[in-house]
């Protein structure tokens, strides 16, 4: 359709070059529209999982109502969790505690609100050996480690328990030592996060039962299938007051909970789409003024035998150039803006090859689409009317 020609289409965008500019930068605005909302969206999905990625573990033992770890666990009995490890298969297995607690925030003073997660101190619970070395530290009642990735400036109190200093704060209403630091991050669920002994969690929790856990760490013999021992467990269990998962399984069903379920995915998957329409109406506006400046060269064209497809073909690289020329800026001005927005809220915003990909197929779609829709005119011209 388009080689062995003259570019007519090139040719006529650049005859105007404030227009193509103007074209240029508005595809652009929607492509950065695009992957702005597209981005937010999947920070949102990331930083919900990235607290399950830091525990060591391949099977999860939930409650039956758990949507996630934070802020939706739910809760069940420890039994339930023992009656789990006697299953054969079973290497080893760890309760873990999680509550949201009041805390005195170091960096001003004011109250604030903390994400606390109570570990048994002799055992594995997380994948970072740092983080493991670290756990006899907590064996001192009312001693926490608290996550760099905090959302607030405490440069000052990280910086006194990196040099030794045991600074203390209010948690939960009581007293407690900071004795070390570990790395997170927050997210759109959590200001703060802070990890304790079981002993210390209860103490700071006293109308907690011993025997009622949030959340169970199971780890599978070597050489054993972890997604059939996940559904052995569930049918000597049953599935009515816990679920078991393997802990990918466990990462996909909160990202679908939170894709299907949370109004924010809605708002941003909207966003999107405002962002497609409001590319797709610059683009007909650009390209119908291009033809209707041109009207009379794409009658003449017509006059002479050439057939719509041709004429077609025209409008289409136009809408090809527009589409290069405003998506790549874009995507490059999206890089720089993913950087400053994950700095700003300590939470990491990456840009993925299959995002890339994606905004790049539905800007073309975008631009194709609209230059259909402006070459509507052409269509219709009659040649004997135009002239």
């Amino acid at each position: 359709m388009l080689s062995g020609r003259t570019p007519l289409g090139w040719l006529q965008l650049t005859h105007s070059t404030s227009r193509f500019v103007v074209a240029s930068a508005g595809v652009g605005f929607a492509v950065m529209l695009v992957f702005m909302q597209l981005g937010f969206m999947n920070m949102l999905f990331d930083a919900t999982v990235t607290i399950h990625k830091k525990f060591f573990a391949d099977l999860v033992v939930m409650s039956g109502s758990a949507k996630g770890i934070v802020p939706d666990s739910g809760s069940f009995s420890r039994r339930r969790l023992v009656q789990a490890a006697g299953v054969d298969g079973v290497a080893g297995f760890a309760e873990v505690y999680i509550g949201t607690l009041s805390w005195t925030k170091p960096s001003d003073g004011t109250v604030g609100q903390i994400v606390v997660f109570g570990v048994p101190t002799d055992q594995r619970v997380f994948n970072d050996p740092d983080l493991d070395a670290k756990m006899p530290s907590l064996r001192v009642l009312n001693s926490f480690l608290v996550d760099e990735g905090s959302r607030g400036d405490f440069t000052t109190f990280f910086g006194k328990i990196k040099a030794g200093d045991q600074p203390t704060v209010k948690l939960g209403g009581q007293t407690a030592t900071a004795v070390g630091t570990f790395k997170f991050g927050a997210s759109f669920g959590t200001e703060a996060i802070a990890i304790v002994s079981t002993e210390t969690f209860l103490h700071l929790v006293p109308t907690r039962p011993a025997g009622v856990i949030n959340m169970g760490l199971i780890t599978v013999s070597p050489g054993v299938d972890a997604q059939g021992l996940a559904d052995t467990i569930t049918a000597v269990m049953g599935p009515t007051e816990v679920k078991v998962w393997t802990m990918s399984g466990f990462i996909g069903l909160t990202r679908d909970i939170l894709r299907v379920e949370s109004p924010i995915a809605i708002v941003f998957s909207f966003g999107v789409i405002v962002g497609l329409f409001v590319g797709a109406v610059i683009v007909v506006q650009i390209l119908s003024s291009d033809v209707q400046d041109h009207l009379s060269e794409y009658a003449t064209f017509k006059a002479i035998g050439f057939s719509n497809r041709f004429l077609l073909g025209i409008v289409l690289e136009q809408s090809a150039i527009l589409t290069l020329a405003g998506y790549f800026p874009a995507l490059l001005i999206s890089l720089g803006l993913y950087r400053v927005v994950g700095a700003a809220v300590s939470m990491s915003m990456s840009m993925t090859f299959d995002r890339i990909a994606l905004v790049f197929g539905l800007t073309a779609v975008m631009c194709a689409v609209a230059g259909s829709i402006a070459m509507r005119r052409i269509y219709s011209a009659d040649p004997a009317e135009v002239f």
